[in-house]
């Protein structure tokens, strides 16, 4: 049978569209509650393929089995389900712009920019674009491209924007990080601590969607302070270039590198 509390393992893996090595990996993991058992067998219920389909949006999601596996380990197995969802609905007000996928054909003019074989690798080898078996593109993330070929149109090389989104993620991830880690420390132990009272879900949610205006609009307030400083360095270079007469090596030594006018010195 295919549903109900007498499904095998393999009805099961079927059923949550996993091969049965992964469930009884899941299992071992002690991901899953212990199944019925009859005799030597055991069986499964619907709740084991909620609990299967959870894992699979989690992971979806970028969750790792092993923080997967912790918070079940660290929540009583009654409400183990409950919070395994609710870590699923936190996720839903940062989801990205849902990939998209086109004929490699179509690439170019979705851009707005022309992608011969050279650019094309650049954005595969920088896991912006991916290629699938039948002659299509999957873009992850198309608002990131998106904004990148507006800046190929501003005049900027793709290969400095390619460069610049590895420095770029690396930076948000480490803000994202530390605000992620102020919800952990703050209301979240205090969700916890108070054994994750059904009554209060609504408001930690919520609290989790407010999250991402804030976060929002500081690094936005902090890029507007950070801007005008750096354009001020950037025309006081510039300045200097043009009194010592190498104006246009202003614009091309790298930052720490001795500019062609103080090596004329």
């Amino acid at each position: 049978m295919d549903s109900g509390p007498g499904m095998t393992v393999t009805v099961l893996a079927r059923r949550a569209g996993m091969t049965v090595r992964n469930v009884r990996a899941h299992a071992a993991r002690g991901l899953l509650p212990p199944p019925h058992l009859q005799g030597r067998t055991g069986y499964y219920g619907p709740e084991h393929l909620a609990r299967l389909d959870l894992i699979a949006q989690l992971q979806e999601q970028g969750f790792a089995l092993a923080a997967i596996e912790r918070l079940v380990t660290a929540t009583p197995r009654q409400s183990a389900e409950e919070a395994l969802a609710q870590y699923l609905h936190m996720l839903a007000p940062w989801a990205p712009e849902p990939p998209l996928e086109m004929p490699l054909a179509d690439l170019p003019g979705w851009l707005g920019v022309a992608v011969d074989e050279e650019t094309r690798g650049s954005l595969v080898d920088a896991h912006l674009v991916q290629t699938l078996d039948d002659g299509r593109v999957r873009v992850p993330n198309p608002g990131l491209v998106r904004s990148g070929a507006e800046a190929v149109r501003l005049g900027m090389p793709l290969s400095a924007l390619v460069d610049l989104h590895a420095e770029l993620t690396t930076h948000v991830g480490a803000v994202t990080a530390s605000f992620i880690d102020l919800f952990r420390r703050t209301v979240w132990a205090d969700h916890v601590r108070d054994g994750l009272p059904h009554e209060r879900h609504g408001q930690v949610l919520d609290v989790v969607g407010a999250l991402q205006p804030v976060a929002a609009q500081a690094l936005l307030a902090a890029f507007r302070e950070e801007m005008p400083r750096a354009i001020s360095g950037f025309l006081d270079e510039v300045s200097d270039a043009f009194e010592s007469g190498s104006a246009g090596a202003a614009g091309s030594a790298p930052e720490g590198s001795p500019s062609a006018a103080e090596s004329d010195r």
